[in-house]
């Protein structure tokens, strides 16, 4: 009984320090409509500027009640200077440009603080230690508890019982009525992402004595804060104080009790809610029509001019290879599995306009097999390969036949679900996946007689293969079926009214997306020669999202483009600065704000010909 008090007690403190992240996670999507990445960053923030203030002061209450402020200063910058002028593209441009600055909080918080993993002590008042029972509790712990009851109940009041609260109402249900009364609306919406970054950073520096501070803790605690506003509801505060502390409690004594599916469950119980209940358990349906960027395909017929151009770059590729030396060699090889990946979601993203959070499950379930089939039954490579593609494929069919009932931050939020159970499974299931820790293939195999351990033959494996996908793709895209595809991403509505079954055609596309992902997760595996978790962790379906977006979604090019922009500047850069974080979180920063129709097309653009 002591046990289960205490396993209670331990869930109540971590769904309270979830619910200080929920709330203003919430608050902030509900009444503005805007999805913030790094609001997880906030969090982190929040502890180490913490922490710098005690060991100024030596106060850990004027470090609780300081700290927030310069965080929120922070805050109120991005959101004034970066995410204001985006309100109007939709979520997509929103989650990305804050996946960027998740990228510059990191880099600064390294680079300040160091990487090791930091404590803040607890303070004297609450050092000791209650008994209630037969039990004994962390006197700050129970602190926590209250703390965050109270939180709750004042938001609860500031929300629904003043004026204030009636105003942001007003302002989020109908924005140009109140400005007509008098209300100021940006000032308002500032205030709302002022508050809920507070709450972000005093969750944090209330957290830094129970789990301590390290580089990282924004992931970690950003998963579980949307899961908590899936379950709950986005927009509603009773959804986010009932779902962290159900979150919390569940995971507590999952970890207690059920250690090996505790993860498991989460994400589990998250997709049931999100199937039979797209908005949460207390939320309300809201219009998310805004989900793809809004682009114009590129994939047009193939003309001669635009032949030749294409077999000029081929020549250019297969040349290029005699000029390296090894390592250049092997970039360039990784660029083009890459760019197979990228070109996979930007099938699904860029043309079908269905937003994912969730491709590296399918670039994973490609590379276990191969490392899997290698490692327990000896299978080549290649047989690895072709099984790689048929189970990502598989995979796709069967998460998409759930996800394309949904649609906008309900689609993310569910590809996001179901790619960290995959992710759980790789974690967990170490007698066959190596866990953590990793799997290494057996052998690399064979390509037409060559070995691969030579960087010229992966070189060439890498570009043949990178190319038939490339025409593959592109002969998809200019067919009739890849016409229903952008007919779909421009406007769904229109499609179904004139008989197309958009949801089949969907999952087509998901699926066929997911194979080819499969097929660059099996050639990573034989390149790499060694698979681990981290590859289906969500932040690596961050990664290729930026590919994507930064070349140019909807442009199948732009997304080969982007893989090599960013992997350039991700082992090039790192050779030379530290802060190749930060460089590479600005540098899609600009993309965003200046470029919204990606590099490519930025080329595209520019006026090549010269006048006479």
């Amino acid at each position: 009984m002591e046990l289960f008090v205490a396993q209670l007690l331990n869930g109540l403190v971590y769904g309270v320090l979830l619910f200080l992240m929920a709330a203003g996670l919430s608050l902030i999507f509900g009444l503005m409509n805007v999805v913030s990445l790094a609001h997880g960053s906030f969090f982190m923030l929040g502890a180490f500027i913490g922490l710098s203030i005690f060991q100024i002061t030596g106060s850990f209450w004027l470090a609780f009640m300081l700290a927030p402020i310069p965080v929120v200063v922070i805050g109120v910058l991005m959101e004034v200077l970066f995410l204001r002028p985006l309100y109007r593209r939709g979520h997509m441009d929103q989650v990305l440009l804050t996946f960027g600055f998740t990228f510059v909080f990191l880099d600064l918080v390294q680079t300040i603080w160091g990487r090791s993993v930091l404590r803040l002590p607890v303070p004297a008042a609450l050092q000791g230690t209650i008994q209630i029972g037969l039990g004994v509790f962390s006197a700050y712990r129970l602190f926590l508890i209250g703390f965050g009851f109270a939180i709750a109940f004042l938001l609860w009041l500031l929300l629904e019982r003043s004026r204030i609260g009636a105003m942001v109402r007003a302002g989020v249900d109908n924005a140009g009525m109140a400005a007509g009364l008098g209300a100021n609306i940006p000032l308002l919406f500032s205030s709302i992402f002022s508050f809920g970054v507070a709450l972000a950073a005093l969750g944090g520096i209330a957290a830094a004595p129970v789990l301590g501070l390290y580089p990282g803790m924004d992931t970690d605690i950003l998963i579980p804060a949307f899961i908590v506003i899936v379950i709950g509801g986005m927009g509603s505060l009773r959804g986010a104080f009932v779902g962290s502390l159900l979150i919390g409690i569940c995971d507590t004594f999952g970890k207690a009790y059920f250690q090996s599916i505790a993860l498991f469950l989460i994400y589990l119980t998250m997709i049931v809610v999100l199937l039979f209940r797209p908005q949460g358990l207390f939320g309300i349906k809201y219009s998310d029509v805004i989900v793809a960027p809004a682009v114009s395909t590129t994939s047009r017929p193939l003309t001669r001019q635009t032949r030749i151009t294409g077999i000029a770059v081929l020549i250019a590729l297969a040349l290029l290879p005699f000029a390296m030396t090894d390592y250049p060699r092997a970039l360039v090889s990784e660029i083009f599995i890459f760019a197979i990946f990228a070109m996979s979601l930007d099938l699904i993203f860029g043309f079908t306009g269905l937003m994912s959070l969730g491709h590296a499950a399918f670039f994973g379930l490609g590379a276990y097999a191969v490392a899997i089939l290698g490692a327990q039954f000896g299978l080549n490579a290649w047989l690895g390969v072709a099984a790689g593609v048929a189970l990502a494929g598989c995979g796709a069919a069967l998460i998409g036949f759930f996800c394309v009932r949904t649609s906008g931050i309900p689609f993310l939020m569910l590809t996001l679900a179901l790619s960290q159970l995959v992710y759980s499974v790789a974690l967990k299931w170490r007698d066959v996946t190596g866990g953590s820790d990793g799997l290494a293939i057996a052998e690399r195999p064979g390509f037409f007689g060559f070995e691969l351990s030579n960087s010229l033959t992966m070189y060439f494996m890498a570009l043949i293969f990178f190319a038939a996908v490339y025409w593959v793709l592109r002969r998809l895209l200019n067919a009739p079926l890849g016409h229903v595809f952008i007919g779909i991403r421009e406007n769904e509505q229109r499609m179904s009214a004139i008989g197309y079954p958009t949801s089949a055609y969907k999952l087509l596309s998901f699926t066929t997306a997911g194979a080819i992902a499969g097929l660059a997760g099996g050639l990573y595996a034989i390149f790499n020669g060694f698979i681990s978790s981290d590859a289906v962790y969500w932040t690596a379906s961050g990664d290729i999202l930026i590919m994507t977006m930064l070349g140019g979604a909807g442009t199948l090019i732009g997304p080969a483009l982007g893989a090599t922009i960013f992997l350039l500047m991700k082992n090039v850069v790192s050779s030379y600065s530290e802060h190749w974080l930060a460089v590479i979180g600005v540098t899609f920063i600009c993309c965003v704000m200046f470029f919204p129709g990606g590099l490519w097309r930025a080329l595209q653009g520019v006026p090549w010909r010269v006048r006479k």
